[in-house]
């Protein structure tokens, strides 16, 4: 019978094991490195479309003398901001800023901000409470024009002079689609002209307080600008609509 007689590794055989044994858990290590490693990639924009609509009027909800039981209220003509998509499925009203700029820098004038606030500050009109909650925007400058002031300013000041917005579903938390920023205008024609009331003729209908964006945002493409702004993270401008796009053809 043979004998089979085991041999000590040398030196270069115990160097090749141990070379192998590195490289079979170098790659066990890179296994684990690739399954762990993850890439973080950078939040995606918010994105909201709108659809823009003129030429409709609606009730006057500018404060409580335009309400039952202070006389009734008046018509007055209107545009609307609809809300017709938008990603992600959430967002919140509350991270939504819309901002009134007007531009009269042309004329050598500056720029000023009617009304600044978020959608969320802008869901109320009297016909819910007899007062704006606390915070609510209030109008400010639009070029020499204040709006607080006509009429005597006694409850010129609330947002809604302007215009609102009006959550389709009643949510005034989340984005909707249907969701509509109502904004009252002053372009000339029935049911309410500008001129008419600083003349106090007796067909106006917005004798007591001035409601709607002035006259000039509708002569002038770049008076007037509404700004939407999405202020959650990251930040980033939903839209910029002149105003002047929001007048119904003449």
């Amino acid at each position: 019978m043979y004998r089979r007689r085991w041999r000590r590794a040398g030196p270069r055989g115990v160097a090749a094991i141990i070379a192998t044994i590195l490289l079979v858990a170098m790659t066990l290590t890179a296994g684990v490195v690739l399954w762990t490693f993850r890439i973080t990639t950078p939040p995606a924009y918010p994105a909201v479309n709108f659809v823009l609509r003129t030429g409709g009027s609606n009730p006057v909800w500018g404060d409580p003398t335009d309400t039952p039981p202070h006389g009734g209220y008046s018509l007055m003509n209107t545009s609307q901001i609809i809300v017709s998509t938008y990603s992600p499925n959430v967002i919140l009203l509350s991270q939504i800023t819309l901002t009134f700029i007007c531009d009269n820098a042309s004329s050598g004038g500056n720029i000023t901000t009617l009304v600044t606030g978020t959608l969320a500050q802008m869901t109320w009109f009297p016909g819910l409470t007899s007062d704006p909650p606390a915070g609510a925007p209030e109008l400010g400058w639009c070029a020499s024009f204040h709006a607080g002031g006509y009429g005597g300013g006694a409850f010129g000041t609330a947002y809604n002079r302007l215009g609102m917005f009006i959550p389709i579903t009643g949510d005034n938390t989340t984005l909707a689609a249907g969701d509509t920023y109502l904004l009252y205008i002053h372009n000339g024609g029935y049911p309410l002209d500008y001129d008419d009331c600083k003349m106090g003729v007796t067909q106006c209908l917005d004798s007591d307080d001035y409601h709607g964006a002035p006259p000039w945002c509708f002569t002038d493409p770049g008076a007037c600008t509404i700004y939407l702004q999405y202020t959650g993270s990251p930040s980033t401008l939903l839209a910029s609509i002149p105003v002047y796009s929001l007048a119904p053809p003449h």
